[in-house]
C-alpha cells in the first residue's frame, strides 16, 4: 500500500470518528472518571503506608503513571471487532480481492481511529490532569522522542494482537470469549491498572515472557523517567523482536484463515 492510499484511509476513518460527537464527549468524561478513581485510590493506598517510597514509585510518581497510562491507553483506542463482523456477514471475501492488503488498509483505519482519540480524548484528559493532579513529566526532548518510538512500536503490537484476535472467526462462530480473554490479559499485563512492579515475584516472571507490558507499562515509564535512556535501546530492541513474532503469527493465521474460508465456501 502507498503512504498517499495510507493516509487516505486514516483520513476516512478520522472524519467517520468525527461524526460522532456525542460519543466522543460521553468517551472524555469517562477516561475523566477513570483517572479520578485511580488517583484517588492511589492517594488513599498511599495514605496507609509508613515509607513514602513503594516498589520504587512515590505517590506523585505513581499518580503521573496512573494519568499518563490511561491517558496512552485510550490514545490506543481501536476496533477490535472489525474482522470478526467481516467474516460473520460475509463481507470479507470482498477483502480478499482488493488490491490493497487487508492488513495495511485495517491498520490504516484503526490509525485514524486513534488519532481522533488523542485529539479529542487524550490531550483534554492530559491538560485538565496537569492542573487537578501532581503531575510531573521530565521535560527531556530526547525522552520524548523515544517515548513516541517506543509508544508507536506498542500501538502496533497491540493492533497486531488485535488482529490475530480477530482472525479466529476463521475457525469459530462466537469469539466474544476470547476478545474477552485477551482484553483481561492485556489490561492486567500491561500495567493499565497496577503496574508489573507491584506484582508477587512469580507474576513479574510472567510479565517478562509476555509481549503486554511493552504495550502500556514500558511506554509509560519511559515517559514519566523511570526509565534510564542508557536502557532505551535495549527496550526498543525488545519491542521490535516481539512486533516480528507478532507479525508471524498474523502472516500464519491470516494465509491458513483465507484457506479455511475457501474451503467452508466451496
Amino acid at each position: 500500500m502507498s503512504p498517499k492510499l495510507f493516509l487516505k484511509f486514516v483520513s476516512i476513518s478520522f472524519r467517520r470518528q468525527a461524526a460522532y460527537k456525542f460519543d466522543c464527549f460521553v468517551g472524555m468524561l469517562n477516561g475523566f472518571l477513570y483517572v479520578f478513581i485511580f488517583t484517588s485510590l492511589w492517594k488513599a493506598l498511599y495514605a496507609q503506608f509508613d515509607a513514602t517510597v513503594h516498589n520504587g514509585f512515590t505517590l506523585n510518581a505513581i499518580i503521573t503513571y496512573a494519568v499518563m497510562v490511561m491517558a496512552i491507553r485510550i490514545s490506543f483506542t481501536m476496533d477490535d471487532s472489525v474482522i470478526h463482523k467481516k467474516v460473520y456477514d460475509g463481507s470479507i471475501a470482498m477483502e480478499l480481492i482488493r488490491p490493497t492488503p487487508f492488513f495495511f488498509m485495517h491498520l490504516a483505519e484503526n490509525v485514524g481511529h486513534s488519532l481522533f482519540h488523542i485529539m479529542a480524548r487524550t490531550l483534554p484528559i492530559i491538560v485538565i490532569s496537569m492542573f487537578l493532579f501532581d503531575v510531573t513529566i521530565p521535560l527531556e526532548p530526547l525522552r520524548f522522542v523515544v517515548f513516541f518510538c517506543s509508544a508507536f512500536a506498542g500501538y502496533v503490537l497491540l493492533f497486531m494482537l488485535n488482529f490475530a484476535m480477530g482472525l479466529l472467526a476463521f475457525w469459530f462462530v462466537e469469539i466474544f470469549p476470547f476478545m474477552l480473554f485477551k482484553y483481561a490479559l492485556f489490561t492486567f499485563f500491561s500495567g493499565g491498572i497496577v503496574p508489573p512492579d507491584f506484582f508477587p515475584e512469580f507474576l513479574k516472571q510472567a510479565v517478562r515472557f509476555l509481549p503486554f507490558q511493552y504495550m502500556l507499562y514500558v511506554p509509560t515509564t519511559i515517559l514519566i523517567g523511570k526509565v534510564s535512556l542508557a536502557d532505551v535501546p535495549a527496550i526498543l530492541a525488545a519491542q521490535l523482536i516481539w512486533i516480528f513474532v507478532m507479525s508471524i503469527i498474523c502472516i500464519v493465521a491470516w494465509n491458513y484463515g483465507k484457506k479455511k474460508l475457501i474451503i467452508q465456501g466451496g
